[in-house]
């Protein structure tokens, strides 16, 4: 990744901008990403603080704990629309858990690591030799 690492809310009010190279890709399973991202997981780019800025009127946190260490999360989000836009960890608030549904090209992701597996939907990888039905767009009707 060579280019800025941009991206934005669903309804556009808040953007942000990373022009370092990202640290890592990781996929967590922990059910405080379950519940915040509304799905089995959340995939998060990792990017260096000092390189990242976020801009908007209706940025939103919420503040949980970390499940193993005890340390407070920070949750922020667009009060407008919902959409969960980054992940402070204050073990490690060098760093911004950037949420990739929320980044302008997602193309290049590639998860290097997953998180809390012990708390993966045992549906999330499928068993081996079995197979899921595949659709390009919606369901087929």
């Amino acid at each position: 990744m060579t280019q800025p690492i941009t991206g934005h809310c669903l309804c556009g009010a808040v953007t942000y901008r990373a022009e370092a190279e990202p640290l890592s890709v990781a996929i967590c399973h922990c059910e405080d990403c379950q519940r915040q991202s509304g799905a089995a997981f959340s995939v998060n780019v990792l990017v260096d603080r000092a390189s990242f800025q976020l801009e908007g009127a209706t940025l939103k946190t919420f503040q949980t704990v970390g499940e193993d260490s005890g340390q407070p999360r920070e949750r922020i989000f667009c009060a407008e629309c919902g959409s969960p836009l980054i992940s402070i960890l204050a073990e490690a608030d060098d760093m911004v858990a950037v949420k990739a549904g929320t980044l302008d090209d997602k193309s290049w992701l590639a998860p290097e690591l997953e998180l809390f597996t012990d708390s993966a939907q045992p549906w999330v990888h499928a068993a081996h030799g079995e197979e899921r039905g595949l659709f390009p767009r919606s369901l087929p009707t």
